[in-house]
């Protein structure tokens, strides 16, 4: 590979959602050689596993997503809304998504290098160094890092961006999984495989409420899982419990009535018929053994301290957590560079001209439902643009 590199280069490291957007922002501006290194064989190979496959690419309630959908309308992708404003592409296939983005980073003739592992990067006199495993250096004028977090080291996410971030001189607050489950050492939970329930999971930290999210909780063989759960997950700290109320459209005092009421009406029956009723016979069989009450007691007999145990534990149901799942099965990265050492407006280095970051490289981490995306495409669009500005200046 020729050394010889024409000027006024952009060089985007990292072919992901934020590298691939990145680049195409910043030739559609105007930038005449712009390149793209990515380690893995092909880019957006991470693109391709989102949205269980059918990428939610963004969604209508963030206030970028008009831009981001007239962007990928421009390139030829019809796009369609989801529940709660998720976006997908029309033919439900991420690889749609990864395909155009592709062909249009030909079409604007930006030069694509995957395969090649970079191994560091050095600020070299007014630009960089990249140096790359079982291949020459490159040298580029304007240096935009898209790599990524650690999140799904089986796509390629190792981590390494925040390695040559460190090098040129910026902060990178400590790497967390997120979007993840939540693990607990509780045993009953091999008895909750494939439980799913409605209802409202708060993440409690010192008896005070931290975050809290209502819809789908899903019961694994050691945790908790479902959009909620994930969404908590971004704000986990040891020691943490997560509170699940399994009946959030019920007071305390509606649902002793509706108890008592089924008590009543029950004909002699058991606790556990009376509940299996209302929720998954299997939660009832955990909830009922925590709260030391028979499952077989006739319900006729219950004290009312005992009923007002089963209130208790329905509304505020107290499961300690062990920490999350590993970087494997996390969605995104919680943590990154930090923030204040970058131009919010331009995603440039506050310390180093010439240098822009994107991406979940950044210390930024949303909730699920495309918001996740919407930052690679904005954050891409960003760094692109005035990369597109600066090099015009050198």
């Amino acid at each position: 590979m020729s050394n010889k590199i024409p000027e006024k280069s952009i060089t985007v490291v990292g072919g992901g959602a934020s590298g691939m957007m990145a680049a195409l922002s910043a030739a559609m501006h105007g930038a005449k050689t712009v390149r793209i290194i990515e380690k893995n064989n092909a880019l957006g190979r991470k693109l391709l596993a989102t949205g269980n496959g059918r990428c939610n690419l963004t969604n209508i309630n963030c206030s970028d997503a008009p831009e981001t959908l007239q962007f990928f309308e421009h390139i030829g992708l019809l796009t369609r809304v989801e529940d709660e404003g998720r976006v997908y592409p029309y033919s439900g296939q991420a690889a749609a998504v990864q395909e155009i983005l592709v062909c249009s980073l030909r079409d604007l003739q930006v030069k694509v290098f995957c395969g090649m592992e970079v191994e560091s990067i050095d600020r070299k006199g007014d630009g960089f160094l990249i140096r790359i495993r079982d291949h020459e250096p490159m040298k580029t004028d304007v240096l935009i890092l898209a790599a990524g977090g650690k999140a799904g080291p089986q796509y390629g996410s190792t981590g390494d961006g925040c390695r040559w971030a460190r090098t040129l001189g910026h902060t990178v607050v400590s790497l967390m999984p997120s979007l993840v489950r939540l693990v607990s050492d509780l045993s009953f939970f091999h008895a909750l495989k494939g439980v799913r329930a409605k209802g409202r999971a708060e993440l409690m930290r010192m008896n005070q409420v931290v975050e809290q999210e209502i819809g789908e909780i899903q019961f694994t063989e050691d945790g908790l899982s479902g959009i909620c759960i994930f969404n908590l997950s971004r704000h986990y700290k040891k020691g943490d419990i997560i509170r699940i109320d399994l009946f959030p459209e019920f007071s305390d005092e509606m649902l002793e009535e509706l108890v008592i009421s089924r008590i009543n009406e029950s004909g002699g029956g058991s606790i556990k018929e009376i509940l299996n009723g209302m929720l998954n016979k299997k939660l009832v069989a955990v909830i009922l053994k925590e709260i030391d009450l028979d499952e077989e007691s006739k319900a006729g007999k219950l004290s009312r301290e005992e009923i007002l145990k089963i209130i208790s534990i329905l509304k505020g149901w107290q499961i300690s957590i062990a920490g999350t799942k590993g970087w494997k099965e996390a969605q995104i990265t919680s943590g990154g560079v930090e923030l204040s050492e970058i131009n919010s407006n331009t995603m440039e280095s506050k310390l180093v001209p010439g240098l822009y970051f994107a991406g979940e490289l950044l210390d930024v981490d949303e909730k699920c439902g495309g918001y996740n995306l919407q930052w690679a495409w904005s954050s891409g669009m960003k760094a692109g643009k005035s990369a597109a500005a600066i090099s015009k200046k050198i």
